[in-house]
């Protein structure tokens, strides 16, 4: 398979229908978080606030019985969160719940760990160990694989994820890097592993206030665990769905067609707003339009291959004109493109 030269600049956008225009352009900038302060509090609705580090956010729910945090992020994040969770409220965090195991959310934990129990979905056991120092390259990293030694070399990394990174993961300077060394990117790290599993549905009660935790299926992870809270109306969902903003560039990691079964899955739960882990909040509607994005990207790309069209043929003739219009369009369709394609390819 010839390799994809596309380089995808950064650009990460945000939106927001639920809020007043004036605060709406507030966090055009949001990609960058130029202009902003490092971390905030702001209050969502009802007993929930979100909290940002950045382009990041976590969301916590308050009761008369202590506090429920769902995404620690990273030490630095947590840290500045206890304090002002201890000046605020006055009251301990009893869980801290994950979306996923990737260390951009679930770090930090230990910062709460004298006072919280950690929940998180079973597969997130799995995904929590690092794989052997030998481990082969994963299905989607042989396509990158181009002379067959089994690592990625710079210049096959080029269109992935993890170029722009190459020296730092490639930890060893051996001048590739190994399927163990790309985990680390996402996985690595000395993350709090969750104290309680569930697998298709559990509920939380603390304080008279119940969080429903659902798996949805394989998404973006498959340990994905989105969170319903039904006094709020309120859903919660990392990465995988994001209000009014394609997903993120050549999707590394994602499952292809699960991830539209669960999106399919998610309007059928009872909510009206979405808190995303990245970027501002939405409405069910927003839900909608993320499905039906995947159904038509998915279902282009594969009548493309059926076709015969190379990666970089789909890439220019799969151009989802009707989505134009969503943040960050110009940046992640390419990358979404290649991603489907290459999944399809390396899966199925």
């Amino acid at each position: 398979m010839r390799k994809n030269s596309l380089s995808l600049a950064l650009l990460i956008g945000s939106a927001c229908g639920l809020i007043q225009s004036a605060q709406a352009q507030q966090y055009e900038g949001l990609g960058s978080g130029e202009g902003l302060p490092r971390h905030e509090i702001t209050h969502l609705t009802g007993d929930l606030y979100r909290f940002r580090q950045i382009r990041d956010f976590g969301l916590f729910a308050v009761t008369p019985d202590g506090i429920i945090v769902v995404d620690p992020m990273n030490t630095e994040m947590a840290t500045w969160l206890k304090a002002e969770l201890d000046e605020r409220f006055g009251l301990p965090v009893k869980y801290v719940i994950y979306s996923h195991h990737h260390n951009d959310h679930a770090s930090g934990g230990e910062v709460f760990a004298d006072t919280a129990t950690f929940v998180g979905h079973e597969n997130m056991r799995k995904n929590m160990q690092p794989p052997a120092a030998d481990a082969p390259l994963s299905p989607r990293q042989q396509l990158w694989d181009a002379n067959g030694d089994g690592l990625i070399q710079l210049d096959e990394a080029i269109g992935t994820a993890h170029h722009a990174e190459f020296d730092s993961l490639d930890t060893n300077n051996d001048g590739g890097m190994s399927h163990a060394e790309m985990w680390m990117r996402r996985s690595g790290g000395e993350q709090v592993p969750p104290d309680i599993y569930y697998s298709d549905k559990a509920s939380i009660t603390l304080g008279g206030k119940t969080v429903e935790l659902h798996y949805t299926g394989r998404n973006h992870t498959d340990d994905t665990t989105d969170l319903l809270f039904p006094d709020e109306r309120v859903l919660h969902t990392v990465d995988y769905l994001t209000p009014k903003r394609p997903p993120a560039y050549d999707v590394y990691g994602g499952f292809f067609p699960d991830w539209l079964e669960s999106l399919r899955r998610v309007e059928q739960l009872d909510f009206d707003i979405i808190s995303p882990g990245h970027e501002l909040p939405g409405t069910k509607a927003d839900a909608i339009e993320q499905r039906r994005y995947m159904e038509d990207l998915i279902a282009a790309v594969r009548a493309g291959m059926a076709a015969g069209l190379t990666e970089e043929e789909l890439v220019e003739t799969v151009l989802m004109e009707d989505y134009d219009h969503m943040i960050g369009f110009e940046a992640h369709r390419p990358g979404n493109v290649i991603g489907v394609y290459q999944t399809l390819i390396a899966y199925q």
